[in-house]
């Protein structure tokens, strides 16, 4: 009788070692998945490091077998900045676009009116300034 216990005791503490690792190989791909996603935000301008920070912080919890709830709160708090961070980055990408396609626009107005009044004014500027010479 002691045996059937004592051997259910044991498959017990190994099952739930090994579901506990299933949750921390769970956590792990969260945290792997998440950076990518920050990776992403952060190729398009956005800061991130706190959140890169934190993810950090649940990888060093799980790995030192510390607390996994704290992990997890830890990584939910990231995963609840994300659209966040999204909407930052479509912001800031159209504020570049605009920034981008005026600067063209102005380009292209500046070197029109340069050709059309440039002579113009050119002529002009050089007649004023030589208007006062005498030809002997």
């Amino acid at each position: 009788m002691r045996f059937i216990i004592l051997a259910l005791l044991l498959l017990s503490a190994t099952f739930s070692t090994v579901s506990f690792a299933t949750s921390d190989s769970q956590l792990i791909t969260q945290i792997q998945e998440l950076y990518l996603k920050l990776e992403k935000i952060s190729e398009l301008g956005v800061n991130v490091n706190p959140q890169i920070h934190e993810l950090n912080e649940a990888l060093q919890l799980l790995q030192n077998g510390s607390n996994p709830n704290e992990a997890e709160e830890l990584i939910q708090q990231v995963n609840s900045s994300i659209p966040e961070l999204e909407s930052e980055a479509n912001t800031l990408y159209l504020e570049h676009q605009i920034v981008e396609y005026s600067t063209i626009t102005a380009l292209i107005v500046l070197g029109f009116l340069t050709y059309y009044f440039g002579p113009r004014f050119l002529w002009k500027a050089w007649i004023k300034m030589r208007s006062r010479w005498v030809v002997k």
